[in-house]
This record gives structure tokens, C-alpha cells and sequence, in this order.
């Protein structure tokens, strides 16, 4: 999230959710003007933010077109409404800005064996008896696939899947039950008819997104068009 955000040079960044304020102390010192809203955590006093409101991300935000980028880490899979905060998001880029999503990648194999022997993808578990606000309650398992559908039908362009510095699987089990996957993307690859859609399934079969536990992802609002 970090080296993303560097290398986009952004000046103005809204983090929502903000949750206790990890982004603040890491921004601290940057000269990035960082603003946060949230629901159910607040940062502490004089942590890098200089503005937090409170807001159910679920919502409409109020749209000010006026952020560089805006980060939403680990939070869309808790949203009823995911959707509403995407279009949210968009409402309060500048044109051009980006988005930078992160969400656990409910494709990797493990998280799919879980689901074909037990019903619910890994950390999805049924949230019966959990209380909003005071219980994790998960509701949609994101996969590449999905988030990239969510970005680009809310107008979002240059969808971007980022590598993480994670243990990919090293059983050869896991490696042999990708294959089939592999195979279908790429014959999909070869079928493609622009550019864009050539990207989707060249990162739809990298490692990421079919081994790695994370997503990280990043889109520019108003940039229909893959880079070449």
C-alpha cells in the first residue's frame, strides 16, 4: 500500500476506513494531507490525520473531488453495501485519482478446499449470532474476478493487481489443481479482443491472484482503457 502510494506522489489521500490509524503513523512526516472516515474505530489524537469524520461506509459519502487516491484496506469484504462505497470513492477523486483496494483472495487453494468441504470460504464463516459493531462479521469473498467486475462497471479503468511479498504455495498438489485454471485463462487470453481484456486474464492467471492470499488492488476512476 505503501510503495503504491509513493510511487503515485500523491498530495491529498482519504483512508476509509481508518480504523485506529495505521496509515497516519505511517504517513507521518510524508507532507501528504490525509484525511480518514469510519464507523466503529477512531485514531488517536495527533497521529498524521488532519481530519476524520464519521461515516457508514455502507452510505453515500458526501462527494468532494479533491483526494489523489483513496485507500480502503481490509475492509470492502465487510460491507453489506460495497458497491455504495466504491461509487463513494469515485465521488471524491480528482479526475484521474486511484483507488487502492486490499481484501483476503478467497481463490487461493486453500480457501477453496475449505469451501468444497465445509461451505464457506476460509475466514468467511457464517456470522450467526455476531452483532454489527461489535463482532468481525465477514459478507463477500473476493476474488480478482470480482473486485475488477465491481471497478469497472462503477467506471473505474486501469485496474492493476499487485504483487505481495508472500509465501506462494510450494506442494505440488496445489500447483496441480491450478492447472485446469491456467489452461481455461489462457485460452481465454488468446480469444481476447482488446487490449483490456487481454490485461484481465494475464493478471486473472498470474500467481497473485491464483495463489496468493491478498489482494491488492488499485483503479483509476474515469480511465476506461488499459495501458498498453
Amino acid at each position: 500500500m505503501l510503495s503504491i502510494l509513493q510511487e503515485l506522489d500523491v498530495k491529498a489521500v482519504l483512508d476509509a476506513p481508518c480504523g485506529d490509524g495505521w496509515l497516519g503513523e505511517a504517513l507521518k512526516g510524508s507532507g501528504v494531507a490525509l484525511d480518514g472516515a469510519c464507523l466503529w474505530e477512531f485514531p488517536r489524537e495527533n497521529n498524521g490525520y488532519r481530519n476524520v469524520i464519521e461515516q457508514d461506509l455502507n452510505t453515500p459519502m458526501p462527494g468532494t473531488q479533491q483526494y489523489d487516491a483513496v485507500v480502503c484496506c481490509e475492509a470492502i469484504h465487510l460491507l453489506l453495501s460495497p458497491g455504495c462505497a466504491v461509487a463513494s470513492f469515485a465521488a471524491n477523486l480528482r479526475p484521474g485519482g486511484v483507488v487502492i483496494i486490499t481484501t483476503p483472495n478467497t481463490l487461493y487453494m486453500r480457501s477453496r478446499l475449505q469451501f468444497f468441504l465445509r461451505g464457506f470460504h476460509s475466514g468467511f464463516r457464517p456470522g450467526i449470532g455476531k452483532k454489527p459493531g461489535k463482532d468481525y462479521i465477514t459478507y463477500f469473498p473476493f476474488t480478482f474476478g470480482l473486485l475488477h467486475q465491481v471497478l469497472n462497471n462503477s467506471g473505474y479503468g486501469n485496474i492493476t493487481l499487485h504483487e505481495v511479498n508472500e509465501t506462494k504455495p510450494k506442494r505440488w498438489v496445489e500447483h496441480l489443481l491450478a492447472f485446469p485454471g491456467l489452461l481455461y485463462y489462457g485460452m481465454r487470453r488468446r480469444k481476447a479482443k482488446t487490449s483490456e481484456e487481454a490485461r484481465f486474464w494475464d493478471q486473472a492467471r498470474s500467481r497473485q491472484s491464483i495463489h496468493g492470499r491478498w489482494l491488492v488492488v488499485s483503479a483509476t476512476y474515469g480511465v476506461s482503457r488499459a495501458p498498453s
